[in-house]
């Protein structure tokens, strides 16, 4: 069996979580599909994933992330992505998954 990896990211900005503890870097653990399952249940919308699922990788509660300096939220919100491959284009696949309309 593999361990799970981790990646270390350190804060430009420190915050204090509600429960006082002073975060200064975060440690972001690879996630299992069971993350995403448990993630799916309260959003369809893969665009509203992030959130959640960094708070399950990092271990820092929602309310907490809200508190983290955006700066530092978005540069953590990318390293995830790149994690996770989450942040992959999708160069070469067709663009047009949409309604195609009536065919005639």
């Amino acid at each position: 069996m593999s361990q799970t990896q981790s990646s270390v990211f350190p804060l430009t900005h420190p915050f204090t979580t509600a429960s006082g503890v002073r975060v200064e870097q975060i440690e972001l653990k690879r996630l299992t599909v069971k993350d995403l399952k448990q993630v799916r249940k309260i959003s369809k919308d893969p665009a509203d994933w992030d959130e959640p699922l960094i708070a399950r990788s990092t271990g820092i509660l929602p309310e907490d992330l809200d508190n983290m300096d955006l700066a530092d939220y978005l540069k953590l919100q990318k390293r995830f992505q790149l994690v996770t491959g989450m942040g992959e284009s999708d160069e070469g696949v067709d663009a047009s998954t949409g309604a195609a309309g009536e065919v005639v």
